[in-house]
């Protein structure tokens, strides 16, 4: 269905409006083919068809529409599509016989405008024509022209070409020269990174006498400051010089006399250096003795060192009898003990001796017993004082000898 779009100025007295059709791919090629051989744009060939300005002749044709009353260009239609002339369309079905081609202008195959059209294009093509021609003998010339040039560019390229073998040649000297310089370049790295290791070695050292001269700098003026104090110092000690210049000159009396001194002190030490003699005399015989009392001495340190041995022996035999002397002192005690034991047992056995028995068989019994009983006690007793008393005198011989 067609739509309306919006209005576009023509030749006409009226303005054309966009029509949207539908169309095959051959419909499309063949109306495509008309404006062409026509001369005309699709819109135009479509209006001038609807118009009844050109006619469309076809054998096959199975419907013809025929116009009467056809609208003028310059008719215009107070409302779309409608003309203000009353135009008959007659369709017509069946095929219909063609009609002779007629070129004169007014003759119905083609119109006045369409042939005034042709004519026009005719004398543009002439004129296109007689521009070609034209161009083509300044074609021709050019041609010459660049001939002329071509011949010029052969030996241009020739010269090229033995510039290029020149080049080679060249290129070849450069490539050696190249390869001597990339020695170079690794030989100026190497010593680039030297050179460079060497600045920051020196960077490092500015770095460091940097700080040694803000050092230097504060030791100056510590330096200004003593210099100043020593100032003040010469002053005084040029005062000082002269009071020593006057006390210099005393003493240069002195001295005259201190001369005199030494004269009789040189002749005292020609005295001394005579008795020293006599003294180094009296050492040489010193020396021999002393070598003596040498062997002497190394006599008596083996003597010493034979006693020592001796003496190690002796402490080793103390030893042994410290410790056995601390095994009687152990049985000595367990012996007193037991002799304290048997006492108090006695003392118990004679407290009930006093009391009164209640016969006197009993008692004589009784006293029987402890009789024999203390005669056993004492018996031991006098055993183990016995015993005590050779313990003791044998821990004392030992000490004795552990003494001398």
């Amino acid at each position: 269905m067609a739509k309306k779009s919006r209005k576009t100025a023509s030749q006409y007295s009226e303005s054309k409006s966009k029509v949207g059709i539908s169309l095959t791919p051959t419909g499309i090629g063949l109306l495509t083919q008309m404006a062409q051989n026509t001369g005309l744009s699709r819109s135009e060939l479509i209006e001038r068809i609807a118009r009844g300005n050109i006619a469309i002749a076809c054998q096959q044709a199975s419907m013809t529409i025929a116009l009467e009353n056809p609208p003028e260009a310059k008719e215009t239609s107070s409302n779309n599509g409608t003309t203000t002339s009353k135009t008959k369309i007659q369709v017509i079905e069946g095929k219909q016989p063609l009609q002779a081609d007629v070129s004169e202008p007014g003759g119905s195959g083609v119109s006045q405008e369409d042939y005034q059209s042709l004519q026009q294009q005719a004398k543009e093509q002439a004129n296109l024509i007689e521009d070609l021609q034209q161009k083509l003998a300044q074609q021709k010339s050019e041609t010459a022209e660049q001939t002329e040039s071509y011949q010029s560019l052969q030996k241009q390229a020739q010269e090229q070409g033995n510039l290029v073998k020149k080049l080679q040649k060249q290129l070849a000297d450069q490539k050696s020269e190249t390869a001597e310089q990339t020695e170079s370049y690794q030989s100026l790295q190497q010593q680039a990174k030297e050179q460079s290791n060497l600045v920051k070695k020196l960077q490092k050292q500015l770095a460091d006498q940097k700080s040694q001269t803000a050092e230097q700098t504060e030791s100056y003026q510590s330096l200004q400051q003593q210099a100043q104090e020593q100032g003040n110092l010469v002053k005084k000690l040029q005062k000082q010089l002269a009071d020593q210049k006057s006390q210099t000159a005393e003493q240069t009396e002195s001295y005259q006399s201190l001369q005199q001194q030494a004269q009789q002190q040189a002749n005292v030490i020609e005295d001394l250096q005579q008795k020293l003699a006599d003294q180094k005399s009296l050492a040489t015989q010193q020396v021999e003795s002393n070598q003596t009392l040498q062997q002497q001495a190394q006599q008596q340190s083996n003597l010493v060192k034979k006693l020592q041995k001796q003496l190690a022996e002796q402490q080793s035999q103390g030893t042994q009898q410290v410790e056995s002397n601390q095994v009687l002192q152990q049985q000595t005690q367990e012996q007193g003990k037991r002799i304290a034991e048997l006492e108090r047992q006695l003392s118990q056995q004679e407290s009930p001796a006093n009391q009164a028995p209640e016969s006197y068989e009993s008692l004589k019994q009784h006293n029987q017993e402890q009789e024999e009983r203390i005669a056993t006690l004492q018996k031991h007793i006098s055993e183990l004082k016995r015993w005590a008393t050779i313990g003791k005198t044998e821990f004392n011989k030992r000490l004795n000898r552990r003494l001398f």
